[in-house]
């Protein structure tokens, strides 16, 4: 790669910091929740043997909060002796018990684990386990709120409807030319105030508002000119099928021409009668979470900056060339429309590893994704490489290795953000990774489904049998309607489906 491009800035290196940064965070809270209840329980040994869940749940809780828990006592010596020792201290601080069961401790089948579900105020809790942790029969005790299992995706804040994307614009990730002096910009006053501009006016955007009008400047339109070009060159023999269909219509349609930078409001309002999709203006490469909840929307935040004139055939973090050439065109087409809110829909209340892998998976197939045609050949279907002229040309070539697109194994690779990739993942088709994807989402093992109701523009998660219900019943109920549509014209004309059912050679679902 040419060194003067520096490094690339991605979504899956953001994943990965914040997933770290906020894993730092997490542990010195409960290093200082730990110290601070220690100045205030009288009895130290509880917090030896005290789980870190239990820590924060004691430490947030006030005095008279009445608190569901459970509770699991693990303990070493005669069990029957440590299981009524349990009941009596339960008794004597009346606290309500409405689940108990024991089972051997999974560390040791010698020792026995003794899970509560009970009721009480948080001093009362207090009180039973300080007394409890003074059992030298008690090894460890671990409280969880009771529900803790049903409601961990609640706990993450997420959008619920497409006006709650104002709040998820925050740009963490500040790869500037300021920074770099391998930045094609570093050292432009002129073009770093610039582009400056061009974030203050996309940082200004709120939902139900137009998009604004860019006037760009002539030395901005003919960056566009020559990236366009150039790029178009490739575009027969290097990219996806679905691009290319997708970009001719666009053109047109006049929402997309060789001479000057589109305008996005027009290609927002082209890309959502085609599959629903719409651009919002954000002013940087956002944090992995914000990004990704924006495709659940189906809505794509979009930079408004232009990459320096000096390179038009690169830009080292998202710019509005990358945005139009390379995901306008493929947004414009149903399954990867629907490929991209899956993974936006996942996210929502993901914890951090979850959308560090997510991250990783939209990266390597939705950025970087390659499809492998019937001759054999390598196209791009990935926003990044179409729109990057000498990486297009790398990745379809035989330089770089190539390896199936397997959620398992895709979710799990390091990205290079300082050179050309050595491997790029291959789907036989975007509908053969969607497909992959559904199957990989299993592995999350939830209890709930996130559903997206385009008319209010609303997510909502829903218990996964409730909503295996919902769907079989939409579906006997269409049944129901294709049945009486057929019964209807059997009065006039001989059924369709009887047509199909008694053609020789014909076949059934």
């Amino acid at each position: 790669m040419n060194p003067l491009f520096g490094r690339r800035d991605s979504l899956v290196t953001q994943a990965s910091i914040d997933r770290v940064q906020n894993e730092e965070l997490r542990i010195r809270t409960k290093l200082r929740h730990r110290r601070e209840l220690e100045r205030s329980i009288s009895f130290k040994q509880l917090l030896f043997k005290l789980n870190d869940d239990g820590v924060e749940l004691l430490k947030t809780a006030s005095d008279l909060d009445q608190l569901r828990i459970s509770m699991i006592v693990n303990s070493v010596g005669e069990s029957l002796d440590v299981l009524m020792k349990l009941l009596k201290l339960f008794s004597e601080h009346h606290i309500q018990i409405f689940h108990i069961e024991t089972r051997p401790d999974s560390a040791s089948q010698d020792e026995l684990e003794i899970l509560v579900g009970c009721e009480s105020k948080k001093s009362t809790f207090v009180n039973l386990i300080t007394n409890l942790a003074d059992e030298k029969s008690v090894d460890r005790i671990a409280l969880r709120k009771w529900d803790a299992a049903e409601k961990i995706v609640e706990e993450i804040w997420f959008p619920k409807h497409a006006s709650d994307l104002d709040n998820c614009a925050h740009v963490v990730v500040k790869y500037e030319p300021t920074e770099d002096p391998k930045h094609p910009g570093y050292g432009d006053e002129k073009y770093i105030a610039r582009r400056a501009e061009l974030n203050r006016i996309a940082n200004s955007y709120k939902y139900g508002n137009p998009i604004p009008i860019v006037e760009y400047t002539e030395e901005e339109h003919d960056t566009w000119r020559q990236a366009y070009a150039m790029l178009k060159q490739l575009r027969p023999t290097h990219t996806c099928r679905e691009y290319q269909v997708n970009i001719q219509r666009m053109e047109d349609a006049g929402v997309i021409t060789p001479n000057e930078i589109p305008s996005l409001r027009d290609l927002s309002a082209y890309i959502q009668k085609r599959t629903g999709f719409e651009l919002r203006p954000c002013g940087g490469l956002l944090s992995a979470r914000d990004f990704l909840a924006s495709l659940a929307f189906r809505v794509f935040q979009a930079t408004l900056y232009v990459r320096h004139h000096s390179a038009p055939q690169h830009c080292p973090e998202p710019d509005v060339i990358h945005e139009i050439l390379g995901h306008c065109p493929m947004f414009a087409d149903p399954e990867m429309a629907q490929l991209s809110q899956e993974i936006g829909l996942l996210s929502l209340g993901a914890s951090d590893s979850e959308i560090e892998r997510l991250s990783t998976l939209y990266w390597f197939i939705i950025e970087f994704g390659l499809s492998k045609e019937a001759d054999g050949t390598f196209k791009a279907i990935g926003a990044g490489l179409i729109s990057a002229y000498g990486e297009l040309q790398h990745a379809c070539s035989d330089a770089p290795s190539h390896e199936p697109f397997d959620p398992e194994v895709t979710a799990l690779r390091t990205y290079e953000d300082s050179e050309y990739q050595p491997v790029y993942f291959v789907a036989e088709s975007i509908q053969d990774a969607m497909e992959r994807l559904r199957k990989y989402a299993k592995s999350f093992k939830r209890s709930v489904v996130t559903v997206y109701n385009p008319y209010a523009r609303t997510v909502e998660q829903v218990n996964r049998w409730a909503h295996l219900q919902d769907e079989v019943q939409k579906l006997r109920d269409k049944v129901n309607q294709l049945a009486e549509y057929f019964s209807e014209t059997e009065l006039a004309h001989k059924s369709p489906i009887d047509n199909l059912v008694n053609e020789p050679n014909g076949s059934t679902c």
